[in-house]
């Protein structure tokens, strides 16, 4: 085939460039159209969370003042598996030897005390 010889059915006739231009302008147009409704949307949509929700953040809190009060009273916590495969928790001081096998009961209520009344 000649390279100056148009494919069939490529054959450009006059004002085929303008209908083309105008598909172009037509889909050009809806894109806006689109973007602009996306853009919308998105300042009606929910804020995207920064961080954990207010819940795990007062949890967080209170565990972190559970582990300064206990580092205070020279103590430590220390999470491992028992033998039976669950998790054990035990208070040590800060050598390493075991005070108390707390357990997650223990845990719990220990950080319900030191994040006071709810």
């Amino acid at each position: 085939m000649d390279a100056n010889t148009p494919r069939r059915g490529t054959q450009r006739t006059r004002g085929s460039a303008a209908r083309t231009g105008g598909c172009f302008n037509d889909t050009l147009a809806r894109a806006r159209r689109a973007a602009a409704a996306k853009r919308a949307q998105r300042q009606f949509a929910a804020p995207a969370m920064d961080g954990p929700p207010p819940e795990v953040e007062r949890e967080m809190a209170a565990a972190a003042m559970l582990w300064r009060t206990l580092a205070a009273q020279g103590k430590e916590l220390r999470f491992g598996r028992g033998e039976d495969g669950r998790v054990s928790i035990e208070l040590t001081d800060p050598a390493g030897r075991p005070l108390d096998v707390i357990g997650a009961s223990g845990l719990f209520r220990l950080l319900s005390q030191s994040s006071g009344p709810r």
